[in-house]
């Protein structure tokens, strides 16, 4: 590649302000903020502002044979946005406008690069009756990266991970093309993505390999007036399962319904000096805490919700903490990465799986038992989706990336609860490491890898969208 020739060509498009290939600006984007993934190569950074400037820059990249790696923040697990064979990387952080609010139908038509900040902001002055699903993730990530990999808002128990929330996408591909899924390839409405041939799935959960997303409808909600956030606690995980389940079918419109265990108070407590001890059992403190959050029309709508709330967590011997969720200054949807401790050089990494809701007791009992086993204790997520239907669990272990030794004990850990998990039926990974990825596609059925390959190899015929990352690599 002749660097001069190509940022030459990049400054055409973009502008000279928005490329570089100077190695103090490069190296914000060679690596994971968060995960301990092995770090990349960048050799150029380039902020287009339109969608034409990003098909102008991914022809460009076509003829030169150079990668390339949509970039939103960089605080993405299983580092889906390292750039792992060099290349330029395109920051969408300048495609980050709300274009328009349609509150008869509820979505919201966004840019690729708009965070989450962005989207609440824009939400919270112009419309605020309607409100978006939000990620436990920090507030500077992007929206649409998180609804592509199947993350997890605090509306899923309505409306299922963020795959379900896209109503429609404008993607350039790695041809240079520029599609619509969706209404809006009909019409100038994107209220969703029926009855057409349903192709959004081309995009979720490629990890950026088929294209780049410029535009995508996401679906809002209503804010409605009578609203309410139970804080639950109880001994243990299979103990507290039962009664999350019990809610996710009582048809109560529950909003969210999560649960973490004791390894998330970690970050706060001081764990790195070891005031915490490493497991809450022996040490006789809780290991379940859950969150309900329901909201209702009416007072009379909402006094039903929470006495059906209450008597089934009642009945299964699970406490509320006084005060519910303001008691203890909780900001919901809680900002969960909080407990990673940064000024310890911190990082964190999961194990995450979409499995089903019956699996979840085994899958903590499986990943706590190895984390104490190697001394650490686990931080354990759950939460109940699309009425209760499937679920996500996950664990993550939380370590100094400034210590090696740490690292190499995080993925040990990891591995270890990946091989054990993997037993049980229909567990899949998802924003998962490199060598982890290739254990799911070992499972996976061969027509259905080679189907992949194929699809993959039309949308990327040049073999530049994020290599390493995705399936059918």
């Amino acid at each position: 590649m002749n660097s001069n020739e190509v940022i030459s060509e990049l400054v055409n498009i973009v502008g000279e302000q928005f490329v570089s290939d100077k190695p103090e600006e490069l190296f914000l984007y060679h690596y994971d903020f968060v995960t301990a993934e092995p770090e990349g190569k960048c050799d150029i950074v380039i902020m287009p502002n339109t969608a034409e400037e990003v098909q102008d820059i991914v022809k460009l990249a076509i003829k030169h044979k150079i990668p390339v790696i949509p970039w939103v923040s960089g605080i993405n697990f299983g580092s889906t946005a390292t750039p792992r064979k060099g290349g330029i990387v395109v920051d969408l952080r300048r495609l980050n406008r709300v274009i328009e609010v349609n509150e008869d139908d509820m979505y919201a038509l966004i840019e690729g690069g708009t965070t989450w900040a962005d989207l609440q902001r824009y939400i919270g002055k112009h419309h605020p009756d309607l409100m978006a699903g939000i990620t436990f993730s920090p507030p500077g990530t992007g929206v649409v990266p998180s609804c592509l990999c199947y993350g997890m808002f605090d509306l899923g128990m309505l409306g299922g991970t963020g795959a379900e929330f896209i109503n429609g996408l404008e993607v350039v591909l790695g041809s240079g093309e520029l599609v619509k899924i969706g209404s809006c390839s009909l019409s100038d409405c994107w209220y969703g993505r029926q009855p057409l041939p349903d192709l959004a799935g081309l995009f979720i959960g490629w990890e950026g390999s088929t294209g780049i997303v410029t535009k995508a409808a996401i679906k809002l909600w209503p804010k409605l007036p009578f609203r309410k956030t139970y804080t639950l606690m109880g001994k243990s995980i299979d103990i507290g399962i039962p009664v999350l389940l019990k809610l996710s079918k009582a048809g109560l419109g529950i909003c969210d319904l999560f649960v973490f265990n004791y390894g998330w108070v970690q970050g706060g407590a001081g764990a790195y000096e070891k005031k915490v001890p490493l497991d809450p059992l022996k040490a006789n403190l809780p290991d379940f805490i859950a969150g309900v959050t329901t909201q209702a029309y009416t007072e009379k709508q909402h006094e039903a919700q929470c006495e059906a709330i209450e008597t089934i967590y009642k009945e299964g011997g699970i406490m509320e903490l006084p005060g519910g969720a303001d008691a203890y200054n909780l900001n919901l949807p809680i900002q969960g990465w909080g407990a990673w401790n940064f000024s310890r050089g911190g990082g964190g990494q999961w194990i995450g799986s979409y499995c089903s809701t019956r699996d979840i007791t085994k899958y903590y009992e499986f990943a706590r038992n190895i984390s104490l086993k190697h001394g650490h204790t686990p931080q354990f997520y759950s939460r109940l989706l699309f009425g209760g239907h499937y679920c996500v669990a996950r664990v993550n272990i939380n370590f100094n990336k400034d210590d090696p030794k740490e690292i190499e004990s995080a993925r040990k850990i990891l591995k270890e609860i990946h091989e054990e998990v993997t037993s049980l039926d229909g567990v899949v990974m998802y924003k998962a490491p490199e060598w982890a990825h290739k254990v799911n596609e070992e499972k996976t059925l061969p027509a259905t890898v080679e189907l992949i390959k194929k699809i993959k190899n039309l949308l990327d015929p040049n073999k530049i969208m994020n290599p390493g990352h995705g399936w059918g690599d």
